[in-house]
Order: structure tokens, then sequence, then C-alpha cells
């Protein structure tokens, strides 16, 4: 979808199911955060109809790059409970604690994508977005990018109403098409250089800036150690069992 200054803004479904349907378009869409959204911008998101909204970010996050839309019909979610401490998000203090290698980089990207789905304060998050899709009506997850916290439960969203893991893979790798990151990549730099006080190399930036099939098979095989697989996952940490896949993919398969 083309919003101004909106990224990675998109309809996640489409999606043929192994079950023979296809997930409704105009239900999951996904985005990175609306805090540079213009005028233009905010008139779209108010005339589709969306029902709710999980921010993922941290409170610091919002509060350095607050949202520029609201609408009274929306809900917002979000959640600050422990996400007490640094005024820099984690990706921030990395860089910090850095050695600045594109092979460090890498190697924190893969070890953030095995915490997440164990996040006390994202599963919170990751219950409520299926909890309000359970509702019924239209909703948008994003985080500050739109690639890993919403990645992952944009994966796991797809599991659960039946997609084959090769579309799930697909789906989340389409962010390094929607996302320009070599164009956008001198404004990144700056702004991350401005808030550090440290010059970083765009070579050792590049791993957190885009998506790599790895980093979700990192967070994937996490589960399946931990739960043995993402249907287990899914009714044991989620709440989403059995019988609210069920209900999910009645309301939102064709």
């Amino acid at each position: 979808m083309n919003f101004d200054r909106i990224l990675n803004f998109r309809d996640f479904g489409g999606w043929d199911t192994a079950a023979g349907g296809r997930i409704a378009r105009g239900k999951l869409y996904r985005s990175a955060s609306f805090h540079d959204a213009t005028d233009a911008d905010i008139a779209r998101l108010n005339a589709m109809d969306l029902r709710f909204v999980v921010d993922l970010r941290r409170p610091e996050e919002r509060a350095h790059e607050p949202t520029k839309w609201s609408n009274e019909n929306c809900r917002v979610i979000f959640n600050d409970e422990g996400a007490g401490g640094s005024s820099l998000p984690p990706h921030l203090v990395a860089l910090l604690q850095s050695d600045l290698t594109p092979q460090a980089t890498r190697a924190y990207m893969l070890s953030l994508y095995r915490e997440i789905p164990y996040d006390p304060r994202l599963i919170r998050l990751y219950r409520d977005w299926f909890a309000a899709l359970g509702e019924g009506g239209a909703g948008v997850v994003h985080c500050a990018a739109g690639k890993d916290r919403t990645g992952i439960i944009c994966a796991l969203t797809l599991m659960t109403l039946g997609v084959d893991e090769e579309t799930v893979f697909a789906d989340y790798d389409f962010t390094n098409q929607a996302v320009d990151i070599e164009k956008r990549m001198p404004k990144i730099q700056a702004r991350m250089e401005e808030r550090l006080a440290r010059k970083l190399d765009p070579a050792a930036l590049r791993p957190m800036l885009g998506v790599e099939i790895d980093y979700l098979r990192a967070a994937l095989d996490e589960i399946a150690f931990k739960h043995g697989g993402v249907d287990a996952y899914l009714a044991d940490v989620l709440g989403v069992g059995a019988a609210e896949r069920e209900s999910l993919r009645a309301q939102l398969t064709v």
C-alpha cells in the first residue's frame, strides 16, 4: 500500500491455506510506526475502518516517536509492563555495546529473535492481538520498523490460519522489497549516530535494518526447542488452542 511517510504497511492476507481456503484481504495489516505520518496518510488510515491497533513498541520508543494517528473508533493496544530501564531501545543499546562488525550485529539479531517469543511484555501483546482478531474486524500490528517483533507475530498468525511454512517465510522476507534499505541508509545512520553519539559503519548496520530467513528460523527453532512446535506454543503461551485456531480460520479465511 502506498503511504507518503508510513513504511512497510501492507495487507498480509490473501495467502492460500493448506485446507484449500484463502486468507481474507482487508483484515490483517502490518506496518512500521505512524510517527512520521502525513495528513494524507492519516486520512487514508481513517478511511480503512480499522477496529484495533496493536503497538508492540516499548514506552521509550513511543515517547521518542509518538504516533501521529488516532481514531476514536479504533482501539489502541500497548503494554509498558516490565519495560523500565534504559531510555534507549534494546537495538541501540546493543550497538553501543557492540564491536560494530557485521558479524556481531547479525549475532545480536539471531539472539533477539530467540528471545522475542518469550518476552513477557510481548507475549501479552501477542495474546491481545489474537484476542482482538477473535472479536472480529480489521486490525494492524506494528512496532518501530514493522519487521522483527511484527514479523514474528505475523508469521505466527499465518501459521495459525493454516498457511504453509514456505509461504510464511516468503511473506516475512517481503519486507526487504517493501523497504528500500539502501536508499534509507544515510538517514537511518545519521539518526542513530545522533542518538548514540557514535560513528556507525553501514556494513555493520545492514544486518539490523533488513530481515533474513535465518532470523525467523531462529525464533521458530527456539519455539520448537522449548515447546515442541508452534501449535503447542500458541496454545500454552498465547492461549490460542485448537478451538481458537478453528474460530480464527472460520472468521479470516474465505
